[in-house]
């Protein structure tokens, strides 16, 4: 399951705390963009939630962030060419929803002028797993233009960009009108739109579901909605956000995020001894460790897993691994 599905760090899974943090006066009810394997799951999970959805868009296959934004600006421009879209990752962990609220409601009126808006996340660490974004000049209050966008930095680099106090962490969350989006989509990729637009046009509505046409996506450029439009264009805008906000783009940063005593993060049926600074969490089985520092421990429907906190990111080579053994029901 992907992680906007599970319950990482609360009781609720990550899709059920966005939505809950995307509601309020100036929401409408959520859509979501997925591929079909997760329309089911999160459409009963809004269902454990009382979170009514307004529509499940389906994408036939991955095409990245450019093409979802294009088909979720032609989606509200159907519905109401007015409002605006705030572009959310269903998998964030954010510990002050109504700051983050207040964000979104400062970013408005520029968005509304015709800006492509970012939100800036406050730095609190040279983290180098992240995206950075340099500030330009005032717009209005807690509103900037865009300097520049920053790829993952070293260390050193990403020290220098915090001490700077001028970047902020990309977190990937973006307001705008549908027509602002869509006009500047045009300008640098208009293939992006042409294929997106055929995809929406023919596809299958179903009640709330709406399935876009396979041939013409899969024809769609893959490209990130910042390569493709927000770093060439002019109108890119940046809101400062200090809202708590996690990505948890690992097991690494999970564990910094729930670590308690001795450095440790449990979940589960778990015993101890002379462990420090270690996550693990159990479905059922009892877990016991001796001696143990720095390490994930996941046991999770049967299956285990082991890796130092500082390797988890080649997990991915287990992952392979398991798909070229075909074992799909560890998957």
């Amino acid at each position: 399951m992907p992680k906007q599905l599970l319950a990482l760090v609360t009781e609720e899974t990550m899709v059920q705390e966005t939505a809950k943090r995307l509601s309020g006066d100036i929401f409408y009810s959520p859509v979501f963009i997925c591929n079909a394997d997760h329309a089911v799951p999160i459409r009963e999970q809004m269902d454990d939630i009382g979170r009514a959805l307004a529509e499940i868009i389906i994408e036939p296959v991955g095409r990245n962030t450019a093409p979802c934004a294009v088909i979720a600006a032609l989606h509200a421009q159907a519905k109401d060419p007015k409002a605006l879209i705030l572009l959310a990752p269903a998998d964030h962990h954010v510990t002050k929803p109504a700051a983050f609220r207040r964000s979104v409601a400062a970013a408005m009126p520029a968005a509304e002028a015709g800006n492509l808006v970012t939100f800036g996340i406050q730095a609190s660490a040279p983290e180098t797993g992240y995206g950075y974004i340099e500030q330009g000049e005032s717009i209005s209050p807690g509103v900037y233009s865009v300097a520049a966008f920053k790829e993952k930095p070293d260390l050193k680099l990403a020290q220098d960009y915090v001490a700077s106090g001028n970047y902020k962490w990309n977190a990937g969350i973006f307001l705008f009108s549908p027509k602002t989006l869509l006009d500047e989509m045009q300008k640098f990729h208009p293939d992006i739109v042409e294929a997106a637009r055929e995809a929406y046009e023919a596809a299958k509505f179903e009640g709330q579901k709406c399935t876009l046409d396979k041939a013409a996506f899969s024809a769609c450029p893959s490209e990130s909605i910042d390569y493709a439009v927000m770093e060439p264009t002019d109108k890119a805008a940046v809101v400062h956000c200090d809202i708590g906000w996690n990505d948890i783009g690992s097991f690494t940063s999970l564990h910094g995020l729930k670590k308690g005593d001795a450095g440790n993060a449990l979940k589960g049926d778990i015993v101890t001894h002379a462990t420090q600074n270690c996550l693990i969490e159990t479905d059922g089985p009892l877990v016991t460790t001796v001696g143990l520092d720095g390490y994930a421990v996941i046991v999770k429907d049967g299956a285990v897993l082991v890796c130092k906190l500082d390797a988890a990111q080649d997990v991915k080579k287990i992952v392979e691994s398991l798909k070229t053994q075909a074992r799909f029901d560890k998957l």
